[in-house]
């Protein structure tokens, strides 16, 4: 197991000794072990909703481009940007 270091500012060590007693938690560290877990959780729920909606996009956009061509090949990218 690692160990990790670092300062808070005595606004937030107040805070986070409020919370640790209020929901009784053993320790900061095991506030901050939960804490980590948490913001990992939430980051990766994040990306998941990313991945999701870059799915719909593109799911959007192949049906969009399968209408407007239909089989058809579609132009030489110089033509598609052209007017850009």
């Amino acid at each position: 197991m690692s160990v990790v270091n670092f300062t808070i500012t005595r606004p937030l060590e107040q805070k986070i000794a409020n919370v640790i007693a209020e929901q009784g938690f053993a320790s900061k560290a095991e506030f901050f072990r939960f804490a980590a877990i948490r913001a990992l959780e939430a980051f990766q729920g994040q990306m998941n909703s990313l991945d999701r909606d870059y799915a719909v996009v593109m799911e959007k956009l192949t049906e969009t481009i399968k209408r407007k061509y239909r089989g058809n090949k579609l132009p030489p990218l110089e033509e598609q940007m052209a007017d850009l």
